[in-house]
């Protein structure tokens, strides 16, 4: 078996090499190594540094792909190997193994620091027993530091699972670890974007930018690059990450409510200011010009019904809320509306009303009086005897001469709206002489909305 460890060495070489000989830059690599193996710990799980032992490596290092390397160590040195599952030992002896590992690589091997998993599997052997070999599968992690081109500190860490009893181990490295080749080779640079920064320190490789944000461009030209620039589009300051603050007060102006006033962070960004003199700073004042209660957000309730104004159909007059804040018209009036529609009366074929008319018409025009936030909605109908364009036209001057006469009793025009329908909304039939009386209607409507 010792005679064939060589061999076994050798033509893993030859392949790997003939395999990826045309590798971009230098792709082979010796790590030096001093080990400190642990069989103890996996048996007792308990660390104790007198139980490691020291031994040496010699490691070659192929680069596979970008985030891939083949290691090929070989290690020597002596152990403590356990007897039992206790943890009784005999007296230290030659150790040694080889393995072959892939290495995983976490970043950009350009870069200072890269750290890197590893796995694999290998031979462990004890001299003991005549150099018995061991089958064994080490897993782990590593770091190298760059401190020089082609030229890394290394440390790695494995815990290495044994198919023989008592000879799982923990076992830590630490040395060098060097690039074979030219040096200028594996320094030739590339610059995508052609801003003067090579790619492997540029972080926008594909984005033109200056040195000083590491190759990334900065839009605004705050300083801040784009990438971090939370307003890539305005320049900003560096403490509100690129925001501008127009009013300078710690605040970026789009979370502040007064981007033109400094204000403080818990008003968020607005002065401690009440102009309406309510006990409502302005910011939180929904009515900031008029005094209002802190209960409404600085808004007034004119009629004291609960409801604020800017909500209330009638700030002057209360009312519940379920009728937008205005009082609701009582029975007996309701009643003169319905008996309106009956008792509203014209000459035939005409718009001039009848004298007993005007009775319902005033009473109408009282009950706006006591609802001055109130509305009023006229609409005529007719029948459908004759033309229905002469019926429309008709309809519309009854409503109007409804409306005449209740804003000659001091009701404001505005408040009225009169409208014809002609003979389009029925509500008898109007083949029979009953029907067509009741077709023959002016309905009134008091409103808020």
């Amino acid at each position: 078996m010792k005679k064939a460890i060589l061999p076994l060495i050798v033509f893993l070489f030859i392949s790997f090499s003939s395999i990826y000989a045309q590798y971009e830059g230098s792709p082979n690599g010796l790590a030096f190594r001093w080990t400190w193996t642990n069989f103890q710990y996996p048996i007792t799980q308990k660390l104790d540094r007198f139980e490691y032992t020291s031994g040496a490596e010699l490691t070659y290092i192929r680069h596979l792909a970008k985030n891939l390397n083949l290691a090929i160590p070989l290690k020597i040195g002596k152990a403590n190997l356990p007897l039992d599952d206790v943890g009784t030992v005999r007296d230290a002896e030659l150790v040694g193994s080889l393995d072959a590992l892939l290495n995983l690589k976490l970043m950009n091997p350009e870069k200072r620091l890269y750290p890197y998993l590893l796995g694999g599997a290998g031979l462990m052997t004890e001299t003991e027993n005549g150099w018995e070999m061991n089958p064994e599968f080490p897993v782990g992690l590593g770091l190298n530091v760059k401190v020089a081109p082609h030229f890394y500190l290394s440390a790695e860490t494995q815990y290495r699972f044994d198919l023989n009893d008592n000879r799982n181990q923990l076992q830590h490295a630490l040395g060098i670890w060097m690039i074979l080749g030219d040096v200028k080779e594996e320094e030739k640079v590339t610059d995508s974007d052609k801003d003067g920064i090579p790619d492997s320190e540029d972080n926008c490789p594909n984005e033109p930018g200056p040195a000083n944000l590491f190759g990334c461009p900065d839009g605004d030209g705050d300083g801040i690059a784009d990438k971090f620039d939370l307003c890539p589009g305005e320049a900003g300051k560096p403490s509100l990450s690129g925001c501008p603050d127009r009013d300078d007060d710690g605040i970026a102006d789009a979370q502040d409510r007064c981007p033109d006033e400094a204000g403080k962070p818990e008003l968020q960004g607005c002065p401690q200011t009440d102009d309406d003199g309510d006990g409502v700073a302005n910011v939180d004042d929904k009515c900031p010009t008029v005094a209002g209660l802190p209960r409404f957000e600085g808004c007034p309730d004119t009629d004291n019904d609960g409801i604020p104004n800017p909500d209330d159909k009638c700030p002057n007059s209360p009312g519940p809320a379920s009728n937008n804040g205005c009082p609701e018209l009582k029975p007996e009036e309701k009643a003169v509306l319905e008996f309106a529609m009956k008792a509203v009366q014209f000459e035939t074929g005409s718009a001039k009303l009848l004298p007993e008319s005007s009775k319902v018409l005033d009473e109408i025009a009282g009950i706006l009086r006591n609802y001055p936030d109130h509305k009023l909605r006229i609409g005529g109908h007719t029948d459908s005897i004759g033309e229905a364009d002469e019926n429309l036209k008709l309809s519309e001057k009854r409503a109007k001469a409804c409306f005449d006469y209740i804003v000659s009793k001091g009701i404001a025009p505005k408040r009225i709206e009169p409208k014809g329908f002609g003979e389009s909304k029925p509500i008898g039939d109007n083949r029979f002489a009953p029907g067509r009386e009741k077709n023959r209607r002016v309905e009134f409507e008091i409103h808020v909305d």
